[in-house]
């Protein structure tokens, strides 16, 4: 018999799967649904990540990983977790937003770019004439 947790409709006997199995199931899924992967369909497939609130047998216990198309290093997120992979100075779920010290920039490549930090002593080395007299030119 197989165990293909709801998601799928047929399976096929793999005899040796069940001489591994020390006899016990040797049954693969054929098709799974529900973006579902493996022998049993008891995971998600690449692109998809587990929502572990909802039962392996539920039709929406794999979630797209919408992965941000700028922000992340790829499309492919952490199986368990969901984490997207981010780019460096991109942070959150799905790579969305920029990381505490860095700001957004309009490169696709480098998204998020570090603030540089000011350095106080350099606003007050000024050569120019004190505020409030003009030079005419």
């Amino acid at each position: 018999a197989c165990n293909c947790n709801l998601h799928a409709r047929r399976c096929r006997f793999n005899m040796e799967l069940y001489k591994l199995s020390g006899r016990k199931s040797g049954g693969v899924c054929l098709n799974c649904r529900h973006n579902t992967a493996g022998r049993h369909c008891h995971y998600c497939k690449e692109g998809f990540y587990r929502d572990l609130s909802k039962s392996i047998t539920d039709r929406k216990a794999c979630k797209a990983c919408d992965c941000h198309p700028v922000g992340a290093a790829g499309k492919t997120c952490n199986q368990t977790t969901g984490q997207c992979p981010c780019k460096d100075g991109v942070t959150g779920l799905t790579c969305n937003r920029c990381a505490k010290g860095y700001q957004q920039s309009r490169s696709p490549v480098a998204p998020c770019i570090k603030i540089p930090a000011i350095n106080p002593t350099s606003l007050i080395t000024s050569t120019e004439a004190p505020a409030g007299k003009c030079s005419a030119y």
